[in-house]
């Protein structure tokens, strides 16, 4: 058996083939010499190195967030952890706000000083008193890793204030996951790497688990470093899903952003509700930096009831149309109550230093799902029809 393949045939493809091979083939020694010695010609080395189908998807990433360059990983947490070890070395000091991602801040707390590395976490409930805390930091941060909007409550922070207290040396990264362009642009606004869930709008079909870096080229080819080098790699298959979900997710934003709107207010007018958090209601804390800052307000809506736990999951139990799950961007509509699905290790104490109300719901609306379906099954569990 010839150990040569044929050429691709069909090279004039409209999409181009998605490649699952785990290695890559030479045909001699010179070849060797100027695909992988001197990086001459395109070619592959290795799967954990390289995939041409991550590289069509990386490149039209790039373009979504009007970046430099962009790496896909295996999780959004994947990307996230590569990125801090990639830029952090012992004695550096960097910060975060208390609403962070669950799993960003056991990384910040529970991994990244294991390293030596200073962790400084401020709240963005106020987001003044959280510039003034960034402030009382400058000249000792090497990185601000931000999250706009946050989960559960869509809190946001001032991101170009932020650049302007730190100046240019500071590497600031942001978690886009709940606001991804169209809706908002982070790498206008001072950011050096944007970091997304793949999992959520991004995929947008619930089917897929990755995560995605965006910006500065010099900082994306560090990371990429690390990146080949452990290995949270995304197969073929996964950059294909993902390549396809990039079509439509102008037009998936653009849904999820009326639904939500309209969600949230009908809850706002709803008896039963308490409070509800949506960056596009004037009610919204950080009603005014939406303005500035978003395009849309994205399909997660968070509310309170001011009930005890118990008679709020009842109230859960009673819903229809969502799925009891932990996830957003998807085609279906999914709910969680915050303190049973993602703060559920946490206690009292725990929840008030981060907001979190025990009566807490968050909605995450499904393109596939109609407005008025939602509204109905809302306004039936909440008067216990």
């Amino acid at each position: 058996m010839t150990r040569k393949r044929t050429s691709e045939p069909y090279t004039n493809s409209i999409e181009p083939p998605t490649y699952q091979s785990a290695s890559y083939y030479f045909d001699d020694a010179d070849q060797v010499k100027a695909g992988l010695h001197d990086l001459s010609i395109p070619a592959g080395r290795y799967g954990r190195y390289s995939n041409p189908t991550w590289v069509e998807v990386e490149a039209r990433l790039s373009e979504l967030s009007e970046a430099e360059s962009s790496l896909l990983f295996a999780s959004g947490m994947a990307a996230h952890f590569t990125t801090f070890v990639s830029l952090l070395e012992a004695g550096d000091e960097v910060v975060l706000p208390a609403e962070s991602y669950r799993q960003v801040r056991n990384v910040f707390h529970h991994i990244l000083p294991k390293f030596g590395i200073v962790v400084h976490e401020i709240s963005i409930r106020d987001p003044e008193a959280f510039l003034d805390g960034i402030a009382a930091l400058s000249g000792r941060l090497k990185l601000v890793h931000l999250e706009m909007p946050s989960s559960p409550h869509m809190y946001l922070i001032d991101v170009a204030r932020i650049r302007q207290i730190v100046g240019d040396d500071v590497v600031i990264t942001l978690d886009s996951s709940f606001s991804p362009p169209p809706n908002f642009y982070a790498l206008r606004w001072g950011v050096d790497l944007v970091l997304f869930s793949a999992t959520k709008y991004l995929g947008g079909h619930g089917d897929i688990v990755a995560g995605v870096l965006s910006g500065r080229r010099d900082l994306v080819e560090r990371i990429r470093w690390y990146r080949d080098t452990t290995g949270p790699v995304a197969d073929g298959n996964v950059a294909f899903l993902l390549r396809r979900s990039l079509y439509t997710l102008a037009l998936r934003m653009e849904r999820v952003n009326a639904q939500g709107l309209e969600v949230a207010r009908f809850l706002t007018a709803h008896p039963r509700v308490r409070r509800v958090f949506y960056t596009g209601l004037e009610t919204h804390p950080h009603f005014k930096l939406g303005q500035d800052y978003l395009h849309g307000h994205g399909g997660v809506v968070t509310f309170e009831l001011g009930l005890g736990e118990t008679e709020t999951a009842e109230i859960v139990d009673r819903l229809e149309v969502p799925f009891m799950a932990s996830n957003f961007g998807a085609p279906h509509t999914l709910v969680e109550q915050s303190t049973f699905f993602t703060y559920f290790e946490y206690d009292d104490a725990a929840l008030k230093s981060i907001g979190v109300d025990r009566s807490t719901i968050r909605l995450a609306l499904g393109y596939a799902n109609e407005s008025t379906q939602v509204v109905e099954d809302l306004d039936r569990a909440l008067t216990g029809g």
